[in-house]
């Protein structure tokens, strides 16, 4: 499968985001995909001044959040990609255990890892986090439903 995604040129790092998202800018709150498995995915942004979420040189609180959910949808959107179906619109439905450390600064990359906890009926619960670097900024546990 692998193999096959290369020569398609569909490996993660290749795919565009509005390939994988329902949103479109200036909602896009992911830069590239860099990894995907079923139950993983890692996305990366660089923290923009133009960034909607953005005030006073620090991405805001709903940002980060937006980011998790959009890593989320990314998986999906991948997911769907490869297996040449259309891309799914998801809606966050809870989101637990939020603790944000600090914000990010423009100029940071934040990379965001998701874990699918569990999946069943249309509901996916992730635990995810969001760094820069090696420094853990926010971390939660979410559920998405997929809207059919």
């Amino acid at each position: 499968m692998v193999q096959l995604l290369r020569l398609l040129d569909l490996t993660p790092e290749k795919v565009r985001p509005e390939d994988i998202l329902p949103q479109r800018p200036p909602m896009v709150m992911i830069d590239r995909l860099t990894e995907y498995q079923p139950q993983h995915a890692t996305t990366q942004l660089e923290v923009r001044e133009d960034n909607i979420f953005v005030e006073d040189g620090r991405m805001l609180e709903t940002g980060v959040v937006e980011n998790i959910a959009q890593t989320c949808a990314a998986r999906l959107g991948y997911y769907c990609l490869i297996n040449g179906l259309p891309v799914n619109v998801g809606v966050v439905g809870a989101i637990n255990r939020l603790h944000i450390t600090r914000r990010p600064l423009v100029g940071e990359t934040l990379t965001t890892h998701i874990d699918v906890v569990s999946e069943a009926l249309g509901l996916t619960k992730v635990a995810a986090t969001a760094c820069v670097g090696d420094e853990l900024l926010a971390q939660c546990e979410m559920r998405i439903a997929v809207k059919v």
